[in-house]
């Protein structure tokens, strides 16, 4: 049975405040993506074998009998009992958003970058620091930067051990277990570049955090729809060559709800490799690193990051961050995304860009997931209704505290007519508390 992808609840957006450095720090226009170098997709349509030729009969008078040549259709051939392209992306070989795996090659803007992590020795005898207390890591880069220029770095503020699995088997988690001076002296390291050379290079970032097993590491882009590079005429890595033009991330549609949260800066892109295998909807793990192919409209490999949708607050895990992106989209009826959705849809959509599977439609929903008391609610778990005021759940959306006052606020494929939007305090809502019917959580 797949074992999906699935990160624990210490996912924070990088929203909040950091030292950016030199401007133009790894700088993106396109969302981050993946794919498995596989020979998928298999040949489909008329550059693919025949599935099958029909013979049909009709008189003579109206042509004579006739041949019908029928192909596969797109992803048919791998899926044959699936009757469709699997959910959530076309092809179970390509991933775009925010979440990978350690040892995954990684595009983001002008660079590829594989992540990994291990493992050093628990500090003992060093001034300030408690024995057995502290242990050393380091997380090793391996960069493909297919620009023609330097792409200035700051490791202390860009890359992160995130998060730290206990010898008790409890994962915990902390923003600031990055690369010190400190850390560089007990692993006996040189300094850190400054820049990441055009071409392929690798770095080891020594990191001081508690004892444990690497779990989590983050590296931190800024998203910038403006952003470009210079690239030469040929591709310095033979193991990228003829790659899909990178999509960009466009500014949202104008959201519902509080203005104050319509800001339009370019927003921080934290993207993850956590330690897990991910195992796609009816697919096979890659056994290779990963590299864009060509492979076709990458734009079908699913939806962008997108800069400049309502931010979610301080703190907001990336589930939030996700949802909060989709705010001024179409509803949709039956619809699962990435362009327009439904009420189930949304919530099971933006689950699955977190690797984290849950039922599709809200009555599946209610009744497959775990209930969950309003006084133990979490952001992200989701709230059911029935709209139509009987005991028939019609209706879910995700809970979150977006403008931060304390209260719920519904994050929701409302309607046709209004769309992805967010309802504000949903507890208070005349119209929306009495027919709230109960509460689920995926955790």
């Amino acid at each position: 049975m797949p074992k999906f992808l699935v990160f624990p609840a210490i996912v924070l957006v990088a929203l909040f405040t950091l030292a950016c450095g030199v401007a133009g720090v790894l700088e993106t226009s396109g969302a981050p993506r993946w794919a498995c170098p596989s020979p998928t997709p298999r040949p489909w349509g008329t550059a693919g074998p025949v599935k099958e030729i029909i013979h049909h009969t009709r008189p003579i008078s109206e042509g004579g009998d006739w041949e019908e040549t029928l192909y596969y259709a797109q992803w048919e051939q791998e899926y044959p009992d699936a009757g469709g392209p699997p959910f959530p992306s076309p092809t179970p070989y390509a991933r775009v958003g925010g979440n990978y795996t350690l040892g995954q090659r990684v595009e983001v803007g002008p660079l590829h970058v594989t992540v990994s992590a291990s493992p050093g020795s628990i500090v003992t005898g060093r001034t300030g620091i408690p024995d057995g207390t502290r242990q050393l890591y380091f997380i090793d880069l391996v960069w493909v930067n297919r620009a023609t220029v330097a792409i200035p770095i700051n490791y202390t503020d860009r890359v992160r051990l995130r998060a730290v699995k206990t010898p008790g088997g409890a994962v915990v988690s902390d923003a600031t277990w990055a690369y010190s001076k400190t850390a560089r002296e007990i692993a006996g390291s040189p300094e850190l570049p400054l820049a990441i050379p055009p071409g392929v290079s690798e770095v080891r970032v020594p990191v001081l955090a508690p004892v444990g097993q690497p779990e989590t590491v983050d590296i931190i882009f800024v998203g910038n729809p403006a952003a470009s590079y210079r690239f030469p005429t040929t591709t310095p890595d033979p193991a990228v060559t003829a790659l899909p033009a990178t999509p960009t991330i466009v500014p949202s549609p104008t959201p519902a709800g509080n203005p104050l949260l319509q800001d339009r800066d370019p927003q921080l892109i934290t993207v993850q490799w956590t330690a897990t295998t991910w195992v796609p909807p009816g697919g096979a793990p890659c056994g290779d690193p990963g590299a864009l192919t060509d492979w076709g409209n990458a734009g079908a490999w699913g939806e962008p990051i997108l800069v400049g949708g309502p931010p979610p607050p301080p703190g907001a895990d990336r589930l939030i961050q996700v949802a909060l992106a989709q705010v001024g989209k179409r509803y949709v009826w039956g619809s699962k995304g990435p362009s327009t959705f439904d009420c189930s849809g949304l919530c099971t959509w933006s689950y699955a860009q977190i690797g984290l599977g849950i039922p599709n439609g809200s009555r599946a929903q209610f009744a497959g997931m775990q209930p969950v008391a309003p006084g133990a609610l979490r952001p992200g778990d989701l709230i059911f209704f029935s709209i139509a005021g009987t005991s028939r759940i019609d209706h879910v959306g995700l809970l979150a505290d977006v403008n931060g006052d304390g209260a719920w606020d519904l994050i929701h494929a409302a309607s046709p007519e209004l769309g992805v939007r967010v309802d504000y305090n949903v507890f208070a809502s005349a119209y929306y508390q009495p027919r709230i019917r109960g509460f689920r959580t995926a955790r």
